[in-house]
């Protein structure tokens, strides 16, 4: 599932890797080539970690046969002095390290795909400034601009294009069970945890647990309820120490996450997903591909709701955490920024978002213009498409925290939920860890 680290390596040991790159190989950006009319032809270097080239469940599909590969296509034709040169390279840690190292070097790609948030901010040094890419009109069709701007606003600095939604996370739930205890859902939302813990005791059985979290599933949970708390600007403040997680507010959501595992509501397991549709669990949590899953083997049996609200007073109510995941990337030493620009912008235009769901390989988009609906035929894909561009989805917390402190939140948020650490304990040492880290910074 969806948990995010990054180790930090030695800086010592990049520096060699860079030094190393800089003298071994001409820049990947230069290009010496020149088209039929005489006009020097651009080479725009471009490490792909975010469009699917390799189908595991059809090894035979060639690899100009996916979306990326014919968006590429058309996009040279209609500008003959281009070449896109696609280099596919992997997601997390991997990009992450040699994409610094190439940069110290200034020999890395004219554009790629990051995590968006802090993930892609460590590297805002290396990145170019989007704002003057971008009209007003062209800016505003597109979702999720918070998730890659210095100071987590829609209106902040851009340094990425926001590239694909992970959508809302939600919780599924099973309509028999719940049926049979009496209970809907969603006629019945819980207005807060209390009604939360109530409502899952009155599903719980000796075979049924009411409640199943992945390992990771703190940062689908609790952490979302600290969010809408506080709001995403409120998360930016808890990062820079302008507020403190210790917040009384804040330790009553850890409490509440004790309270789930002290009264046997919950486990806690990457088997969840098999339990839920085996019948054994009334009520789990999903992302867009497992809501997919869960209405494909479970049929009308399965229900969606959105993660209750903690309290009656959060900032942000009847939301879930999500959003924009990734971001498309130029970097500032790119000596093809026009073009560079130009090729994001044709990826991110209305026809283009229309060929990639239409190929398949994206079930929803970022662009507020284009109605999926008239592209897909399953309705719960319409439906996720509108929940993710709904102001109240969260864009993930653990995006806009330092890598270092999601780390030191997941390594010791299960010795509260074993009550091996008061909630206070854990709100504290994020404090501390957080304090290191802006003291070491």
């Amino acid at each position: 599932m969806r948990m995010r680290r990054w180790s930090v390596l030695s800086v010592a040991v990049i520096m060699v890797l860079a030094l190393m790159l800089s003298a071994c190989s001409k820049n990947a950006n230069e290009s010496a080539s020149t088209g039929s009319n005489g006009e020097k032809k651009v080479n725009i270097v471009f490490w792909n970690s975010g469009f699917a080239t390799i189908d595991e469940n059809n090894k035979a599909k060639k690899k100009e046969e996916f979306y990326i590969s014919q968006a590429v296509k058309r996009f040279e034709a209609a500008n003959p002095n281009v070449k896109i040169d696609v280099q596919d390279v992997p997601s997390g840690d991997e990009l992450f390290a040699k994409f610094q190292t190439a940069s110290i070097a200034k020999n890395g790609p004219d554009l790629t795909v990051l995590w968006s948030g802090s993930y892609m901010l460590r590297f805002k040094q290396f990145l170019e400034p989007m704002d003057s890419y971008f009209t007003s009109e062209e800016r505003n069709r597109i979702v999720g601009w918070s998730a890659t701007t210095e100071d987590f606003t829609a209106e902040g600095k851009a340094y990425g294009v926001p590239f694909a939604t992970d959508g809302t996370f939600l919780l599924a739930y099973n309509k028999k069970i719940f049926a049979d205890a009496g209970i809907d859902p969603v006629a019945q939302r819980p207005k807060n945890f209390q009604e939360f813990v109530a409502m899952l005791e009155k599903v719980k059985t000796k075979s049924i647990t009411p409640l199943g979290l992945f390992k990771d599933s703190f940062l689908h949970v609790p952490d979302y309820w600290i969010a809408q708390t506080v709001d995403i600007p409120g998360l930016d403040s808890l990062v820079k120490g302008e507020t403190n997680f210790s917040d009384p507010k804040l330790v009553d959501i850890m409490k509440g996450w004790r309270e789930l595992f002290e009264k046997n509501l919950v486990i806690a397991d990457d088997s969840v997903r098999q339990l839920f549709i085996q019948g054994q669990l009334s009520m789990t949590v999903g992302a867009n591909s497992d809501i997919l899953t869960f209405a494909k083997e479970m049929g009308d049996e399965v229900g969606f709701m959105k993660i209750p609200d903690f309290s009656e007073d959060v900032k942000i109510h009847n939301g879930g955490p999500g959003g924009v995941g990734a971001a498309l990337v130029m970097t500032n030493y790119s000596d093809h920024k026009k073009e560079t620009a130009d090729f994001i912008k044709f990826l991110m235009s209305k026809e283009e978002q229309i060929n990639k769901i239409k190929s398949g390989e994206a079930r929803i988009t970022v662009v507020n213009d284009v109605d999926v609906n008239e592209y897909v035929s399953d309705p719960l894909v319409k439906e996720m498409q509108d929940m993710a561009n709904e102001p109240s989805t969260i864009f993930w917390p653990d995006n806009v925290y330092p890598a270092e402190l999601t780390s030191e939140m997941m390594s010791l948020q299960s010795l509260v939920s074993s009550g091996k650490m008061t909630a206070e304990e854990f709100m504290k040492k994020i404090d501390q860890k957080r304090d290191s880290l802006l003291k070491n910074k």
